[in-house]
C-alpha cells in the first residue's frame, strides 16, 4: 500500500497550550468519489491505553464527521475505509520559580545619574540591595495523547489522508464532547467540506 510521507513534528506542549493538528492528503486523489466509508477493526494495541467510553466516542465522532461531508456508513465493502490508532506518552515539563526578597526585611533599589560636563556627558548606576536569587526547579509528569486517522482508499489500496492530533490528557476518559471538539478540528484538514443541511 502506498503511504503518505511527511516530516515528523515535534510538538513541545505545556500546560496551556491547545492540541495540534496537522492533515496531509493525496492532491491527485478525487475524494467527490467516495460514496461510502466503513470502520476498519480497532487496533488491540489502542484497548490498553484508551478506555472503552473514550473508544466509542472517537469512533462516533469520526463517524458523525464523514456523514457531515455526504458520506454513507457502509459495514461491509465501503471504497474508502478508516483506520484509527492512539499513541500515550509519558512526558515532562519544567519549571523554575523563586522568591525574590527571601531573607530580606526592605527592597532593593537601583539609582542612576546622569551627569553633563565639559568633557562629555556621563552616565553612571549605582545598586544596592539586589541579591543573587536562588531558583528551585520543579518537574511536572503528564501524559501526551495522539490519535492518528488514516482514509484508505480500498479499491486502489492506497492512503489518501492522515490525519494527527496531539495533546495534552487530563483524564483517563475524555468526555463526548472533548473528543468531538478535537475531532472537528482534525477533520477541518480533509478537503471536503461538510455538506449543509
Amino acid at each position: 500500500m502506498k503511504k503518505i510521507i511527511f516530516p515528523l513534528l515535534i510538538l513541545f506542549l505545556v500546560s496551556c497550550n491547545p492540541w495540534k493538528y496537522v492533515g496531509v492528503y493525496d492532491h491527485q486523489a478525487d475524494f467527490s468519489q467516495y460514496k461510502t466509508f466503513g470502520l476498519l477493526n480497532w487496533n488491540p494495541a489502542n484497548d490498553k491505553i484508551v478506555q472503552p467510553e473514550t473508544k466509542k466516542n472517537i469512533l462516533m465522532a469520526i463517524k458523525h464527521q464523514l456523514e457531515r461531508r455526504g458520506y454513507v456508513y457502509q459495514e461491509n465493502g465501503a471504497v474508502l475505509q478508516v483506520s484509527v490508532f492512539v499513541i500515550v506518552k509519558q512526558e515532562t515539563s519544567y519549571s523554575a520559580y523563586t522568591n525574590h526578597y527571601a531573607g530580606y526585611n526592605g527592597y532593593g533599589a537601583v539609582a542612576v545619574g546622569v551627569g553633563v560636563g565639559s568633557g562629555g556627558v556621563g552616565v553612571g548606576a549605582v545598586g544596592y540591595g539586589m541579591p543573587n536569587y536562588p531558583y528551585t526547579m520543579v518537574n511536572h509528569d503528564y501524559e501526551v495523547g495522539t490519535v492518528i486517522i488514516d482514509l484508505l482508499d480500498d479499491a486502489k489500496k492506497r492512503q489518501v489522508w492522515q490525519g494527527v492530533a496531539t495533546g495534552r490528557i487530563i483524564t483517563d476518559v475524555v468526555s463526548a464532547d472533548k473528543v468531538n471538539k478535537t475531532i472537528d478540528h482534525l477533520f477541518k484538514t480533509l478537503p471536503v467540506k461538510k455538506v449543509k443541511k
